[in-house]
């Protein structure tokens, strides 16, 4: 990771505007971008899955989100060159159902004996009874784990 990614990402996590999710975001693809190709293999979850997850998530607060991305394309402009792609993703899909289904679809995939309903219900019901998104996405990893392989 460059020097100014790095340093961006520092005053990134001291803005009190920006979410923990979009923190957390914008450090993986930040780190992500560092990667040799597959080196990333070791992770516990696949890339897509993850990025399906963000996606997911990202949803259940898309306005709220849309404009912490974009103050992080204003405030910090390396930092987002790494988030541009999911951002232009959230943006570009006006109809949010079909990108839920799609990211739901690949995680349900990557589970055993999961439907793509029951991770929208799961998504749904741990973002409205977290306090956060970020702690909703770790309560979902954690149900994701114990359906998975």
């Amino acid at each position: 990771m460059s020097e100014k990614k790095f340093d961006e990402l520092q005053k990134l996590y001291d803005n009190t505007k920006i979410g923990s999710l979009v923190q957390e975001i914008c450090e993986y693809y930040a780190t992500k971008d560092g990667y040799e190709e597959n080196s990333y293999q070791d992770e516990i979850e696949p890339p897509e899955i993850v990025e399906s997850i963000y996606i997911l998530f990202c949803l259940q607060s898309r306005e709220q989100i849309l404009d912490e991305f974009s103050l992080v394309q204003k405030k910090y402009p390396t930092l987002y060159t790494s988030i541009k792609s999911l951002h232009g993703t959230l943006l570009v899909n006006m109809d949010y159902q079909s990108l839920e289904k799609t990211c739901a679809q690949k995680i349900a995939d990557h589970a055993k004996d999961t439907s793509v309903e029951e991770v929208l219900s799961h998504a749904d019901t741990f973002s409205r009874s977290s306090n956060t998104l970020s702690e909703a996405q770790d309560r979902f990893y954690s149900w994701l784990h114990s359906r998975s392989r």
